[in-house]
């Protein structure tokens, strides 16, 4: 019978330098830092009815192997008791920007419900590839129908929509 090994914790305390997390085996220099809540706040923006608040943790929230420095939440939403996490500045801030279009997404559809618009769709998943996220819907009639008016930064593929943030690839597209 073979054993798994589990995923081995990081149990060390980490600061940034230059939005690096590096480890930090000074307790006193650890807690300065970590006090200091603006070495901690990597992005906070309101997101139509929402917040969304990015931050460093200071510890590895993962494993060693897959580290999670950088901690995600929208405030005001069913997913605030479900936060992401990052491994690094560059993800966390693409998280963030992904989270603060949902947000506003979501604040949008609401309104259009309340309108009496039926624009209703179901979500499967969300993926965050450099420059786009991607929204995964159950059916390409899903896809239309969650397709926004304003195409300027939309791209619709199959059953996936897609949020670019590089407007100029839209623009020769």
């Amino acid at each position: 019978m073979t054993v798994l090994s589990e995923p081995s914790k990081d149990l060390l305390r980490y600061i940034l330098l230059d939005q690096q997390p590096v480890i930090c085996h000074d307790e006193a220099t650890w807690r300065r830092f970590m006090n200091d809540g603006d070495n901690l706040l990597v992005a906070h923006d309101l997101a139509g009815q929402f917040q969304v608040i990015t931050v460093f943790l200071g510890f590895n929230y993962g494993t060693v192997d897959n580290p999670r420095f950088f901690q995600t939440t929208c405030l005001g939403a069913d997913s605030e008791k479900h936060p992401h996490y990052s491994p690094t500045w560059q993800k966390a801030v693409l998280r963030h920007r992904c989270s603060v279009k949902c947000g506003e997404l979501l604040t949008d559809f609401e309104v259009e419900r309340a309108a009496g618009i039926d624009r209703s769709w179901e979500f499967i998943d969300c993926n965050i590839v450099p420059g786009e996220i991607q929204f995964l819907l159950k059916s390409e009639a899903d896809a239309l129908k969650a397709m926004p008016k304003d195409k300027h930064h939309w791209q619709r593929r199959g059953r996936m929509i897609v949020f670019c943030f590089n407007t100029e690839l839209n623009e020769r597209a």
